[in-house]
């Protein structure tokens, strides 16, 4: 049974059977959610990415919550979704066994919300939220 995902759980907190808190963090601090309605968001997407792991094996998330001043000092858009405003989030992930298109394909025809093509020259596919919800693609 997976225990309900808080912004002070531990980093070591599983969100999902095979995604933890820590790896939405990238284990720091900084990148602590700081209300419910984050985690809440980490845990859909990471719903999500326990689909993409059945069909493609393992996943790594490379990016998720990020802070303004995170998001400031790696060059994140001003409005970026891995700011976690409230009813938005995003992660950055690419498949450690598989073809890196392959998921991003899957994912364009599978997740209702925001993805951004990278795959073929930034080697991951962005997964988002945004608020209202809509259904959102883009380049790099």
């Amino acid at each position: 049974m997976i225990i309900k995902l808080t912004p002070n759980s531990p980093f070591s907190q599983k969100i999902t059977p095979n995604f933890t808190y820590g790896e939405l963090t990238l284990n720091q601090e900084a990148r602590r959610f700081t209300n419910q309605g984050q985690c809440d968001i980490a845990t859909e997407l990471c719903q999500f990415l326990e689909k993409a792991r059945a069909k493609f094996g393992p996943i790594k998330i490379t990016s998720g919550n990020r802070p303004p001043a995170v998001n400031a000092s790696v060059g994140g858009a001003s409005n970026s979704e891995h700011l976690f405003k409230p009813g938005c989030g995003a992660v950055d992930i690419y498949p450690i066994n598989a073809s890196c298109l392959e998921l991003e394909k899957w994912c364009d025809q599978t997740w209702p919300f925001s993805v951004g093509y990278g795959a073929s020259y930034r080697g991951f596919v962005h997964l988002g939220i945004r608020a209202g919800r809509p259904k959102v693609r883009w380049d790099y």
